[in-house]
């Protein structure tokens, strides 16, 4: 259960853009994890050092605290109704 476990491998020609890359594990309907690791392998053009700006992840959509529809009674939890 400690060892990385790869989900995808992608071997990408000359890219432009964003680039997307699907995580699926074919088990459940998400990936879960507490820790992503992105290993590029080789670079591209001639050698020249491969740059990642940017990296989005994103995971499915959870009810926000005012869908769950808590009515906290005490002072003390009801300060943790909304964020600000």
């Amino acid at each position: 259960m400690l060892d990385l476990v790869e989900i995808a491998k992608v071997e990408i020609v000359e890219p432009t853009g964003w680039v997307n890359v699907d995580l699926d594990s074919g088990k459940d309907d998400c990936v879960r994890t507490f820790m992503l690791q992105v290993a590029i392998l080789s670079n591209h053009q001639n050698g020249r050092d491969t740059h990642l700006r940017q990296v989005k992840v994103f995971t499915p959509a959870l009810p926000t605290p005012s869908e769950l529809n808590l009515n906290f009674t005490s002072p003390l939890l009801a300060q943790f109704r909304c964020l600000k």
